[in-house]
């Protein structure tokens, strides 16, 4: 009697197992395709930009920057039309400005993010009309999906690049 008792509680916990064992392969199966999702084509979720401009060029104070040459936009957050950055999804950006000013100006470019300057540089063009001068900054920022950023011309107006960009505007996730 003491053995039939024995064994029936070891086929029920056997059951159990099977039963536990079944759910556990299930999740698995459920999170090996999320996985698979989320690394499909290798990207992992990547966000990185950086665009340039194509030669010398004017804009007018308080005006967007835009760059049209475009280097790289992985997650393609970055709108060359526009010259705006718009986050494809939250978390913690790094981006990187660097302006080419010449002429007499001197040029300010800030960082912008959804309409707040957040950093700036400075092109200093107080030294004659063919002085030539570069000024960069960089701005770690939180963005929430749909944030945007941008370059924005804070005073001044001339911005060089040469073939190759010289003018640039740059950000990644981290």
């Amino acid at each position: 009697m003491l053995q039939g008792v024995i064994l029936a509680c070891l086929v029920a916990c056997i059951i159990l197992q099977e039963k536990r064992f079944e759910e556990l392969e299930s999740e698995h199966s459920h999170l090996w395709n999320k996985v698979e999702d989320l690394t499909q084509n290798g990207s992992l979720n990547k966000v990185a930009f950086t665009a340039g401009t194509s030669g010398a060029g004017n804009v007018g104070t308080g005006s967007t920057i835009v760059f049209p040459v475009v280097i790289n936009n992985e997650g393609g957050g970055y709108n060359p039309d526009t010259g705006v950055f718009t986050a494809p999804r939250s978390g913690q950006y790094v981006f990187f400005v660097s302006a080419q000013g010449y002429g007499s100006d001197t040029l300010y470019v800030s960082i912008v993010h959804n309409g707040g300057a957040k950093v700036m540089t400075m092109s200093d063009g107080g030294r004659g009309k063919d002085f030539y001068d570069s000024g960069t900054n960089l701005a770690a920022l939180n963005l929430q999906q749909g944030d945007t950023v941008w370059a924005k011309c804070q005073s001044g107006s001339s911005f060089y690049s040469e073939g190759i960009p010289i003018t640039t505007f740059s950000g990644f996730l981290i």
